[in-house]
């Protein structure tokens, strides 16, 4: 008996630190109380604070425009992708595309093949940005992206530093920004 309540004890600790559809207190909202996502951004350093949660838009609407009426047939769970899994370019007009023509004469070629990232872990940025959510912690003097796929955190280091000269092999690589 003893060892099922420390069971369920255990099980439940998780299920409290997941904080579903709470609040945020630095949120803007609207008279009515709704957020408010036309407002301003929020800013540290008199530059734009990315700090956050972030999910690209999911819609089934677009899928059945392009897939037909049941795309689950093709895809088990249209949870886990967007539009921009399938095609970057989704919204955008072929001939609009930001490619030169020997990218789009490469991406072409490669039409329909398997993609060399869907054999790759951890799948890293920016693939995985497309797929499921995502949490922004931005700090003075780094950005940390962590990923809700499993794939390791990504630090970009904000602070002035040089990239490695002689790099060691690392799943997330090096990156600086500024």
């Amino acid at each position: 008996m003893k060892f099922i309540v420390v069971l369920l004890a255990t099980a439940a600790v998780p299920l409290a630190a997941q904080w579903l559809n709470y609040p945020e207190a630095w949120t803007p909202h609207t008279r009515d109380g709704k957020p408010n996502l036309t407002a301003p951004a929020p800013r540290m350093n008199g530059k734009p604070d990315l700090s956050g949660v972030w999910q690209a838009e999911r819609t089934l609407e677009d899928f059945t425009k392009v897939l037909g009426p049941d795309p689950t047939k093709i895809q088990v769970d249209l949870n886990d992708v967007t539009k921009y899994t399938d095609n970057l370019f989704w919204d955008i007009k072929p001939e609009e595309q930001p490619l030169r023509p020997e990218a789009a004469a490469i991406l072409a070629q490669r039409k329909g093949l398997i993609p060399p990232a869907s054999t790759c872990l951890p799948a890293g940025i920016p693939g995985s940005l497309f797929i499921l959510t995502f949490k922004v912690i931005q700090a003075p003097r780094e950005i940390v992206i962590l990923h809700e796929d499993g794939d390791p955190a990504r630090q970009i280091y904000t602070d002035g530093r040089p990239l490695p000269k002689d790099p060691q092999p690392s799943w997330m690589g090096y990156s600086v920004g500024k």
